[in-house]
Order: C-alpha cells, then structure tokens, then sequence
C-alpha cells in the first residue's frame, strides 16, 4: 500500500511549491521557498515537511551570505580545475608544513615544490602513482586552514576540489596530528563531507549528470514522481539513490536533511621520526586507524598504494571475449558492482540481451562458472558475456 504525507496542500502553496522548484538563481529559490513554507497548512500532518522545508531555507541562506562575503573581499576565485584520471583522482588535505608536498614527489617523482616556508604550495599539483596495473592520480594541494568552509583565501575552491575527489588522503604533522586531524574534520563537516562510513538505509551520492538514478533492494512506499520533486525540492537533480529495505516518503525527507558526502580517506602521519609515538597515540584519541611515515626520510611509504587501493572500496575488472584473452586494461568499479553493471558499461546490447557469464576469480567456485546478471563480483576477476 502506497503510504503518503498526508499534506492536502491548497491550489496556492502547490503554485508556490512549483515555482520554487523551476528557480534558476539562489534569490529566487530563497524567495519562492519562503512563499511556499507560507502557504502550506499549519497542521500536525506537515510538521516534519515544514520542518525540513526550514531548515532547507536556512541552508540556502547561508549560501547567498556567504556568496556576499567572498564578493566583498574578493576571495571567490576562479576554482581548482583537475581533469581526472588514472583508476581514481585522490586529494592530499594537510594543514600548511605536514609535508604533502615532499610526499607527492616521494611517491610520485612530480616536479612540485618543497619549500621551506608555511603556505608554499599555491596551487593543487598533479602526480600518478602507481598500483600493480593501474594508477592513482595523487594531487597535492593548498593548506588546509582553519575557517576555510567560509571562502576565504583558496577556501572553497579546496573544498570543492575534495568534494569532486574519489578519495582523500589525510596528512598530518606528527607534533600536533590529533589537532590538526580535528581542524581538517571540523572544516569537511561544515562542507558536507563526512569520513565515517555508517550504515544507512538510504544513500545518496551526488553525480554531474545523469539525472536521479535509484537503486533499490526493497519497495518505496510512494511514487517516483514524489521522490523526483522532493529531491528537486532540496536542489538535487543529478545523483544515485540506493535505498535498502522498505522506505517512505518521510525516510527520504529524513536521509536529505541527515546525509552528508561520504569519502574514502586513508590518514597518514607524517614525520614519525621525530614523534615515534604519534601514530598509536592519534589512534587512542581519535579512534581512527593510521599509518607513520617520513615523506623525508623515504620511510614507510612502499605500501601507501595498497593501503589507498583498499580504502577506496573499488575493484578491477577484466572483460574478455569468447576464446579470447582477457583484456590488459581493468574497468573500476566499486565494491559491490555486478555482472549487470559491467554489461551495461561494455555495451548496451550487452545489458539488453544478457544471456549468462562466465567468472574467472575469486568470486566464483571454479574457473569459468556460469552465473546470473545479478551475480556479486571481486577484484581481479575475468568476466565473459553471453548474449541471446
């Protein structure tokens, strides 16, 4: 049974509500949202819709204030612009004189400055580091700074460039890791990133295209056309939605207003030659697994590739043809991902007129086994597609 707000909304709040919805520029959204909070009955049936409609308003607030700060001091900048590639674009976050610069051209030979100054890095820097067959694009940044998420500086432009980030890498100086560790967490929450991976019923990942794609294990409880409009409603128009178990209405409102970005991140404390004890000390305090290194000294870097491969939660997969090899290059997905999504990259004709496929690697019982579209698969494994 399809189970909705129970919110009879008049001809006047559904014009004002539509309004809002079609806005182009955050005035206008400002203006029509507090027209339609206006016009929506004051009744215990609307309560929760109100409330997040609110607090939605203040959040829309707060980005047009901050919008005249960064005019009127002139901080708005032209953005950070780093063209992905590799298997997965990871941003080093550290505050000024962690060391990420001499770590960059450890791993990754980049030519990139090491000054002997605070603040010497100006402008992210690009480097490719590699894994096995694959590599990571590994990008040194500005320093983080404390109130960064209210534009000053290179601020917001930082903040971006982790937002549109597969993954972090956090550095800290070993002196002071659990202060900095809590300024550059303290900033990602204020710009809507989180690093705590929690188990949700629904979760929503944000694209550049593509329009609102759900995933679902379960039933939604009320029409597409109610989640599209709620979404559009909280400024959302392109984004994955996977949804576990049974939802309503109400549980997306919820999971707008509660969910935050989440990043892979992997810490790094760097320096550990000076502080020995800085790596199990940061653990005790911020309950957080770290690894010791010293960008410097060329110590304990050799297995930071794999430790970022596995926080990043994605898999290679090898697709081949019938009585042929399998190909060089891998296509990465996340952990998770199925026979069905890599049909559906190869080719659609692949995903429309799947027939069956045969597995070589760790998620099957034997080489060349036949499964299903929906069959779960691991790194490494080969992947053969049958069509009808």
């Amino acid at each position: 049974m399809v189970r909705r707000l129970p919110a009879n909304l008049p001809p006047q709040a559904k014009a004002a509500e539509q309004r809002y919805i079609n806005a182009k520029t955050l005035p206008e959204k400002i203006k029509y949202l507090e027209e339609f909070i206006s016009t929506i009955p004051e009744h215990k049936g609307n309560e929760k819709m109100r409330g997040y409609l609110r607090r939605r308003l203040s959040k829309l607030k707060e980005e047009q204030d901050l919008q005249r700060r960064r005019k009127a001091t002139g901080s708005g900048g032209g953005g950070f612009s780093i063209k992905k590639e590799g298997a997965a674009q990871i941003v080093m976050l550290g505050m000024t004189g962690a060391g990420k610069s001499s770590l960059l051209r450890a791993l990754t030979n980049a030519r990139v400055e090491v000054g002997d100054h605070l603040f010497a890095t100006k402008e992210p820097i690009p480097g490719m580091l590699r894994f096995e067959d694959i590599q990571f694009q590994l990008i040194d940044t500005p320093a983080m700074f404390n109130g960064a998420h209210r534009g000053g500086a290179w601020g917001a432009q930082l903040l971006s460039l982790a937002r549109n980030a597969d993954g972090l890498l956090i550095v800290l100086d070993a002196t002071d890791a659990i202060g900095q560790f809590s300024i550059i967490t303290k900033e990602l929450t204020h710009a809507g990133i989180t690093l705590d991976k929690k188990t949700r019923k629904i979760e929503i990942e944000r694209s550049n295209g593509g329009g609102l794609q759900v995933a679902c294990t379960g039933r939604v409880l009320c029409g597409v056309e109610e989640i599209e409009k709620t979404f559009k409603e909280a400024g959302i128009r392109n984004a994955v939605v996977r949804i576990w178990g049974d939802v309503t209405k109400e549980d997306i409102v919820e999971s707008l207003e509660q969910t935050k970005m989440y990043k892979p991140s992997l810490i790094l404390i760097n320096k550990v030659d000076l502080e020995p004890q800085a790596v199990a000390e940061f653990e005790i305090s911020a309950n957080k697994g770290a690894i010791g290194a010293s960008a410097s000294l060329n110590q304990g870097l050799s297995d930071i590739n794999k430790r970022l491969f596995d926080s990043l939660g994605i898999l290679r997969i090898y697709t081949k043809e019938v009585g042929g090899e399998p190909a060089k290059k891998p296509i990465i997905v996340k952990a998770g991902a199925t026979v069905s999504d890599i049909a559906k990259i190869v080719h659609s004709q692949f995903f429309k007129q799947f027939k069956l496929a045969r597995i070589w690697g760790k998620s099957v019982n034997y080489g060349g086994e036949r499964v299903g579209s929906e069959h779960i698969l691991e790194d490494k494994d080969v992947v053969e597609i049958r069509i009808k």
